[in-house]
């Protein structure tokens, strides 16, 4: 009888270590990177003619510029986000990518002026091409850095699965789990306009530093998945297979298999000429036959700044409305 209740306990504790082993890989995550800002010198914003022609000859200037401008005019945002993005090299071409449309609240993504810190909440629901998670669509995610102790998430997030057998509202997980990164390229800490601009700041402005920044000005054109809104479009070549990091500000994958599924070989921007936001990004990779293949491509419309957010939007109800 002893032997076979040892042999039980022996059998339990393998299956717990097991399950504990799946809940590691799946929601554990590494360290998150230390914190990227954009300095504000304090310099005079330039003319609408002066930005122009940032856009044209100087580029990395010209994103630094609408940089200053967010951090000094903006405290939060709300639009609608389509995109569409080979996660993990998933699907593999030729098959395109699905389209996502999310409705997407961002407030708290501009460094405080005094503590230089902090506090991002983000706020999506899709209302269409959600992806799934254990046979059900994922149709909300929250992120908040507030600490729980103030309603906040505490540097985490929940999703929201409303057809989920159970579990229908995860618990709260790192936004750079596994988990994490098997939805989506980005993280979900950087999907504001703000992050978005500061990470495509960040890289050409390196590129720019070593002598490796290629780039051709395109011209203005009405963006229409942008809303028709008249932008400056901007193209970076790249010098060889370039893959991004996951997080803004953490480092980018070196393994060959990561860069031959996820690689890209062009990036374009689009900026809004009257507003100076990074409306949308298109990152491509050469394919044989002179084609392209899309890795991703976000485009942001109907943004409001400054909006008056409903008491309800930065919590887990604001996920389950309809």
């Amino acid at each position: 009888m002893n032997r076979v209740f040892a042999l039980i306990v022996a059998v339990l504790a393998l299956i717990a270590c097991g399950g504990y082993v799946a809940y590691d890989q799946l929601f554990r995550a590494p360290p998150p990177p230390p914190p990227l800002a954009h300095e504000d010198h304090g310099d005079k914003l330039p003319t609408q003619d002066e930005f122009d022609k940032l856009a044209r000859t100087d580029p990395v200037k010209a994103l630094s510029v609408c940089l200053t401008r967010y951090q000094r005019e903006v405290h939060g945002m709300r639009c609608v986000l389509e995109k569409q993005e080979r996660v993990q090299g998933k699907p593999e071409p030729p098959q395109p990518p699905p389209v996502e449309v999310l409705e997407l609240c961002v407030r708290g993504d501009v460094p405080d002026p005094e503590t230089k810190k902090t506090a991002i909440e983000v706020a999506a629901k899709w209302r269409s091409g959600a992806r799934s998670f254990l046979g059900s669509e994922i149709t909300g995610t929250l992120f908040s850095e507030r600490p729980e102790s103030e309603g906040g998430l505490g540097n985490k997030a929940v999703t929201w699965r409303p057809k989920a057998f159970v579990s229908k509202l995860s618990t709260p997980i790192p936004p750079d789990s596994p988990l994490a990164t098997g939805q989506s390229r980005y993280c979900v800490r950087d999907a504001g306009l703000y992050r978005t601009m500061l990470r495509t700041h960040e890289a050409w402005k390196d590129r720019q530093e070593t002598g490796k920044f290629k780039y051709e000005y395109l011209g203005t054109k009405p963006v229409e998945k942008a809303g028709n809104r008249e932008c400056h479009v901007i193209r970076r070549m790249c010098e060889g297979v370039e893959v991004d990091a996951f997080q803004l500000g953490g480092a980018a994958s070196k393994d060959p298999k990561v860069i031959a599924a996820e690689g890209f070989t062009e990036v374009t921007i689009f900026i809004d000429r009257e507003r100076w936001l990074q409306v949308a990004t298109e990152t491509l990779r050469d394919a044989p036959g002179g084609t392209k293949v899309t890795i991703g491509t976000y485009y942001f419309r109907d943004i409001e700044l400054n909006p008056t957010f409903p008491p309800d939007t930065f919590t887990a109800a604001w996920l389950k409305t309809p």
